[in-house]
C-alpha cells in the first residue's frame, strides 16, 4: 500500500490547511486555556465549520454532505489537530450522530434531524455506558416501558462527554429484559429537556464527562432508531464511524505528545542520554504505526469493508504511546513532577492526568484485547 497522498488528495488537503489558517487566524491556542475558554472557541469552530461546508464532507449530497471519501474526512481532521484546532463542540452530531442517522433512520428522521446538525443548531451527545456497565455495554440496565405513543425510560448513563451543552441524546436503553442481553436493547434519538445532567470532574480539574438521570422521560415512538429491539446492532454502527472518523486524529495526538517529550528532553539537556533517545525513538515508531495502521484502516474501508477488530489494535497502540510519553514528561520534571517549576510544568501534569482515561474512554484496554482475542486470534469468548 501507498501511504503517501494521492494527487487529489494532495490538493485536497493544500485546499483544507489553506481554509483552516485562515479561520484559525484569531483562535488562541488551547494549550493553557481553562475549560470554560476551550468551551467557548469549541463552540466558535463548531460554528464556522458548519458556516464553511466543512461540517458533512463524507455524507451523501442528497442529505447535505459533501459527497467525499471518509480519507478527505480524515485529512480535514488530521490538518486541523497539526494545527492545534479546538474540537468542534458537537463532534458527536457530525460524526456519530447524523452518520448513524443516514444509515439506520427513517425519511422523517433524516429530514428532521440532519439539517439542524449540518447548521450547527442540533448538539448531540453519546448515552451509552452506565455506572455498572461502562466495559460491558450489552449489560446495561436504563430501562425503557412501552406506553401510548411511545416509551418511559428510567435509568443512569455517565462519563457522557458535552452532555451539558447538548440538545439531544443518542439513547441505548433496555426495552426487553427477558431477551438475551443483545437482543433486548432498543436505539432512541432522545430529547435531552427532561435529562438531569451532573458534572464530573476529574483528576486534572476538567469536567468535560457527565453522568446523566432519567426519571420517567417519555421518548415518542418517531424517536425510535433502526426498530425496537435493534439496538445493538444500531450501536455496532456509531462505535464504527467513531473509531474510523478518529483514525488520522489518533496519530496526531500521539505525535504531540511524543514532540512535547522531546521539546522536554532537549530543555531539560537530555539530548544525548541513551536512555531517554531509547524511549523517544520507540515512541516516534509506535506514533508512526498508528499513522499507518490508520490509513490501511480508512483504503480498506474505501475498497469496500468495515471497521474490524484492527480499531482496537490501533486505540490500544495510541493510548499506550500517549500516556507513556506524557507519563516520562512528568517524570523528567523535578521530583518526578511533585515539586511543579512553573506553568510548563504543570501543564505536563495535566496532560499526563488527562491521558489516564485513554486506555478506559471509548473502551477499556481489557475489552480492546478480549476484541484481537476472539476476533484475531479465535480465542474462546472470555465474558
Amino acid at each position: 500500500m501507498d501511504f503517501d497522498d494521492t494527487p487529489k488528495e494532495r490538493a485536497f488537503r493544500q485546499e483544507v490547511g489553506a481554509w483552516l489558517d485562515e479561520a484559525l487566524d484569531d483562535i488562541p491556542p488551547q494549550e493553557g486555556l481553562s475549560e470554560a475558554e476551550r468551551a467557548h472557541w469549541s463552540r466558535i469552530w463548531q460554528e464556522r465549520i458548519c458556516a464553511g461546508n466543512w461540517a458533512g464532507l463524507s455524507w451523501p449530497v442528497e442529505y447535505g454532505g459533501r459527497g467525499l471519501d471518509s480519507t478527505a474526512q480524515a485529512i480535514f481532521n488530521e490538518e486541523a489537530e497539526l494545527r492545534g484546532a479546538p474540537y468542534p463542540l458537537n463532534g458527536v452530531g457530525m460524526y456519530l450522530a447524523g452518520p448513524t442517522i443516514i444509515v439506520h433512520g427513517t425519511a422523517e428522521q433524516k429530514a428532521r434531524h440532519l439539517p439542524g446538525i449540518l447548521s450547527g443548531t442540533e448538539y448531540w451527545c453519546q448515552g451509552f455506558s452506565e455506572p455498572g456497565s461502562g466495559s460491558d455495554l450489552a449489560s446495561l440496565q436504563t430501562r425503557a416501558v412501552k406506553v401510548d405513543g411511545g416509551w418511559v425510560i428510567n435509568g443512569s448513563k455517565i462519563w457522557t462527554s458535552n452532555a451539558h451543552n447538548a440538545d439531544k441524546c443518542l439513547l441505548l436503553a433496555r426495552t426487553d429484559p427477558d431477551a438475551p442481553k443483545h437482543e433486548g436493547i432498543t436505539y432512541f434519538l432522545a430529547p435531552m429537556d427532561r435529562f438531569t445532567v451532573r458534572p464530573l470532574v476529574m483528576l486534572n480539574g476538567d469536567a468535560e464527562f457527565n453522568e446523566m438521570f432519567l426519571d420517567e422521560v417519555f421518548v415518542p415512538d418517531e424517536d425510535v432508531l433502526g426498530g425496537v429491539g435493534n439496538g445493538w446492532r444500531v450501536a455496532l454502527t456509531t462505535l464504527a464511524f467513531e473509531r474510523g472518523t478518529m483514525a488520522l486524529s489518533l496519530w496526531v495526538w500521539a505525535r504531540q505528545a511524543v514532540d512535547r517529550l522531546t521539546d522536554l528532553a532537549i530543555e531539560r539537556g537530555l539530548a544525548d542520554d541513551t536512555a531517554v533517545l531509547d524511549a523517544l525513538g520507540a515512541l516516534y515508531a509506535d506514533a508512526e504505526a498508528v499513522r499507518i495502521g490508520s490509513l490501511r484502516m480508512i483504503g480498506e474501508t474505501q475498497a469496500g469493508g468495515a471497521p474490524g477488530p484492527e480499531t482496537s489494535a490501533l486505540k490500544s497502540l495510541w493510548a499506550g504511546v500517549v500516556q507513556e510519553a506524557n507519563r516520562l514528561a512528568v517524570q523528567l520534571d523535578a521530583a518526578g513532577g511533585v515539586l511543579l517549576d512553573g506553568e510548563g510544568a504543570a501543564a505536563r501534569m495535566r496532560h499526563y492526568l488527562r491521558s489516564r482515561a485513554h486506555t478506559i474512554e471509548g473502551g477499556t484496554e481489557e475489552v480492546q484485547k478480549s476484541i484481537l482475542a476472539e476476533r484475531v486470534l479465535n480465542l474462546p469468548r472470555s465474558r
